[in-house]
């Protein structure tokens, strides 16, 4: 048996000695330290544990607290995918336990990637199918893996909601919503009176919303560089841009090379593209009548109410396509901002909050209060919010005389359009 090892001994001559499983054990036995001691032989366990249950709780707050993370989620939700659905099972409230959309009808969380489909059979029995909806609801935190921290920490419902309680959020938003829309500025798509009427959206209270915006930039810009002026050009955009902010919507971020307008829902996230409804620029030279110096425009040429951007001039090649054609203005329709958005969506969906503008001692001798869909519950907590905050002025006649000019060619459209 000797010589054996020491033939091995001399043909391993140069080699690293053999490593046996006790030196193994004996160098990973000198790297660990005794459990509960730190370098100065102090206990550590309990500081190790505290710090890895605070760090794991910081990630669960941050990713539960993020508000991009939740609507991107909510922009996975698409009406090809996700259809039929109750309210109580939109996408809103999916997204806020932490699910996508990834199939039809299948869900797939963001962190443990359990799946959980959620198809609804079809039933005559109005029972069976609330009790199915019922299931399918508590599945929502039920059908995450063990460990998941969704069930315990979702998102908070302010997420889906209109910040009706909240009057200075609310309005904020809307401003940034306004200015973020008037970046398209002829890209505005132009909307048709007939539409506002049955929103009830008034020549005064679309004014009270220009006055407002106009004093909270005044307020905001003090100091800083003179505040918005409401000259009958500008105030040509102006206009559609706070319909539209009142009604949710923004402007989309630009993807690409080339900037297209697109508009999205702050809520529901459905993205339109303008392209395909009149716009501002689109419409008749009538559009000029509204100018100061009155003369009309060239028959081959209109004349920009405001300077065009550099976005602009990327997509003007598109007005000059043959009749018949996709961007054919003929086959465009006027855009209705209410009907736009989805109908799960809270903008146009009944919203808690509205009954406490009105006043609490008359509320009593009237009428239960009509519910109203979310933009209407805006707009109130708005014009409120515009009344209690400042001391009643004398409005300006300028704006008052500007905003009539702009009204009157909305009714000039209307004409045009049942001609």
């Amino acid at each position: 048996m000797a010589a054996p090892s020491a033939g091995a001994a001399e043909g391993g001559r140069g080699r690293p000695p053999a490593v046996t499983p006790q030196q193994i054990r004996d160098l990973i036995d000198g790297g660990i330290a005794p459990e509960g001691a730190g370098p100065d032989g102090k206990d550590t366990s309990d500081w190790l544990e505290s710090a890895n249950g605070s760090s794991q709780m910081d990630a669960l707050s941050l990713e539960s607290a993020s508000k991009e993370a939740y609507f991107s989620r909510v922009e996975t939700f698409t009406p090809l995918k996700w259809a039929g659905k109750p309210h109580e099972l939109s996408p809103l409230v999916c997204a806020k336990y932490g699910w996508t959309n990834v199939e039809c009808d299948m869900l797939k969380c963001s962190s443990c990637q359990a799946f959980l489909c959620m198809s609804l059979q079809l039933t005559f029995d109005f029972n069976k199918y609330k009790e199915r909806c019922m299931e399918l609801k508590k599945a929502l935190c039920a059908a995450h893996e063990k460990f998941c921290f969704w069930p315990d920490s979702p998102c908070p419902d302010r997420f889906a909601m209109l910040l009706v309680d909240e009057p200075r959020a609310l309005l904020q938003d809307f401003l940034d919503r306004f200015q973020s829309l008037c970046q398209l500025e002829l890209q505005l798509p132009s909307l048709r009176p007939e539409d506002l009427k049955n929103m009830s959206l008034t020549e005064e209270k679309i004014g009270l919303l220009l006055q407002l915006i106009g004093e909270e930039l005044e307020h905001k810009m003090e100091g800083e560089k003179p505040p918005m002026k409401f000259a009958t050009e500008i105030l040509q955009v102006h206009v559609p841009a706070c319909i539209l902010a009142l009604c949710g919507w923004t402007c989309s971020a630009a993807s690409g090379s080339v900037h297209l307008s697109v508009i999205t829902c702050s809520r529901c996230m459905r993205k339109v593209g303008l392209w395909g409804f009149h716009q501002l620029e689109s419409v008749g030279p009538e559009l000029d009548s509204c100018s100061p110096s009155g003369t009309p425009p060239a028959p081959t040429e209109r004349f920009p109410l405001v300077p065009m951007s550099p976005r602009r001039m990327l997509t003007r090649s598109q007005d000059t396509l043959p009749p018949g054609s996709e961007q054919d203005t003929s086959l465009r329709s006027f855009f209705d901002p209410s009907s736009q958005h989805r109908d799960w969506c809270p903008w146009v969906n009944t919203v808690e909050g509205g009954e406490a503008l009105e006043d609490t001692v008359t509320q009593t001798e009237k009428e239960p209060v009509k519910p109203e869909p979310g933009w209407q519950v805006v707009l109130n907590t708005l014009l409120a919010t515009r009344k209690c905050d400042r001391v009643p002025e004398t409005e300006p006649v300028s704006l008052s005389v500007k905003s009539c000019k702009v009204f009157r060619i909305f009714r000039q459209w209307e004409s045009m359009n049942s001609a």
